[in-house]
């Protein structure tokens, strides 16, 4: 027998001040620039500087006067380079707010275990300027407790992210996987946890497409309500129930064309002679209603009286959202009048844009940032190329497999109303399992499972858009079960 309580779980909606909706949870991932100095003060050594990845969950405390409190938990770092390894565990308290300038500060209390030694540290850094559009993260701490021998600093860049779907521009092999089944192709959508979300296959099924083994390309995607993935491909293909596919019309894994990129683009009168398809590479469908796509032919626009380019990011209602020079404008590039296209795009509820481009480009500082590099508007580099394949172990790979495909799962999206849950159901697919159908207006979800209520909820399964979750063997040796589903 299984017992088995049904409880319907969702994410709150971003504050556009400096709060979190009480009894809400963000989970935040380290992004590039974070890192563990390891010092001695008194020392001829070389500070050790070594990357930092991981994880945390902020939490909302209170709301004073002046400042926000919230609460670090979980904290759960790993750094490790040029021979050094560390992991960093613990918790914090951050504030955010002032009277006149943002202001934040950030204390932790963690353990840092080196392999040899496993100290208890705390560090801070007092009040400083956000140097970061909330709810993104960037503080430095320095460690108060430490010696003249050894001294810990921490550079702590985090993005309330966690997963971000992606696709690279040509198929390589996962040495994280075997063979043969582990060739990634470039029309395949992975998560930056090293799994596989969807393949190509999967995404054009319902559109009645004949494949013959080439891939078709994945340009940018967006998930809707209900999880219905929309996407356009990088090459035209035939579908036995729609027809010709054209690489810039817009499509859904639910077997519809949402959009020809004729319609796309116009409201913005193109110039003849017109060709008979611009591309389409960016894309995010907004709450308004609008859609925010970029093109991959450049065209005259008519009705604006310019020069549409690849890396404009533009509006179906006719606008230009972004030209390519401003959302560079921040990383000043070394050409400020070369356009470097725009291959993927993702709005953040701030404003804040993340983007990849489709060419180099170097700045006057002399920083390369490369076509498959996960860009800030705000002039960051949030991830590299290699950075974000990483957990798939590339190889005989170039060194830039590129970024089209991109998609955020984060707990400061809104998420919808709550799901309506169906009974479970006995499945053997896999054996001994539990099937658990839904309906619900989110975008994506997450079973998750406790022994009993005084137990933490965990995933059973990744997330996923599939409205049917199942909890693979889960009859099995558990006499009972608490579920909860998770959406984004």
């Amino acid at each position: 027998r299984l017992l088995i309580l049904l409880l319907s779980g969702t994410t709150s909606s971003v504050a556009l001040s400096q709060s979190l909706p009480a009894g809400s949870i963000w989970s935040y991932t380290l992004v590039n620039g974070s890192q563990l100095l390891d010092d001695c003060p008194i020392c001829d050594r070389v500070t050790i500087a070594v990357p930092m990845r991981g994880t945390f969950q902020m939490r909302f405390v209170q709301q004073g006067p002046l400042f926000f409190t919230y609460a670090l938990d979980n904290i759960s770092f790993t750094a490790a380079g040029n021979g050094h390894s560390y992991k960093v565990t613990g918790k914090g308290v951050f504030q955010i707010g002032g009277e006149v300038a943002t202001q934040q500060s950030l204390s932790l209390q963690v353990q840092i275990d080196d392999g040899l030694t496993n100290q208890l540290c705390y560090l801070t850094n007092g009040f400083s300027t956000v140097t970061r559009l909330w709810p993104m993260l960037q503080v430095a701490v320095d460690q108060t407790n430490g010696t003249v021998a050894r001294q810990f600093h921490l550079q702590i860049d985090a993005a309330p992210l966690r997963e971000i779907w992606f696709s690279a521009t040509q198929r390589f092999q996962a040495g994280a996987w075997n063979a043969p089944t582990n060739i990634v192709g470039a029309g395949d959508l992975i998560s930056s946890v090293g799994r596989e979300v969807k393949t190509d296959l999967d995404l054009a099924r319902a559109l009645g497409i004949q494949f013959a083994g080439v891939d078709l390309g994945l340009k940018d995607i967006d998930v809707l309500p209900a999880g219905e993935i929309v996407f356009s491909f990088n090459q035209t293909a035939f579908s036995s129930t729609l027809g010709a596919l054209h690489p810039g019309d817009l499509l859904s894994d639910q077997g519809r064309i949402l959009r020809t990129n004729l319609g796309l683009i116009s409201a913005f009168v193109p110039a003849a002679p017109v060709p008979p398809d611009l591309g389409l590479s960016a894309l995010q469908l907004m709450d308004s209603g609008e859609i925010w796509f970029s093109i991959q032919t450049n065209f005259f626009s008519k009705a604006l009286g310019r020069e549409i380019q690849a890396g404009d990011l533009l509006s179906d209602q006719g606008t230009l959202v972004k030209s390519n020079a401003q959302l560079l404008a921040a990383f000043n590039p070394v050409d400020t009048t070369n356009d470097y296209g725009l291959n993927s795009v993702f709005v953040w509820p701030s404003g804040e844009i993340w983007f990849s481009t489709a060419k180099p480009f170097l700045t006057v500082i002399s920083n390369y940032y490369s076509p498959g590099d996960l860009l800030s508007d705000q002039g960051y580099l949030v991830y590299s190329n290699a950075e974000l394949l990483a957990p798939f172990v590339p190889t005989n790979a170039p060194p830039t497999l590129g970024l089209d495909a991109l998609y955020i799962i984060s707990d400061v999206v809104p998420a919808g109303a709550p799901p309506q849950l169906g009974k479970p159901l006995l499945t053997n697919s896999p054996p001994f399992s539990l099937a658990f159908p839904f309906k619900s207006s989110g975008h994506v979800f997450q079973l998750e499972r406790a022994s009993s209520l005084d137990q933490p909820f965990l995933p059973v399964a990744p997330i996923t858009t599939d409205q049917l979750l199942i909890d693979p063997g889960a009859r099995i040796n558990q006499p009972q079960g608490f579920y909860r589903l998770h959406q984004w």
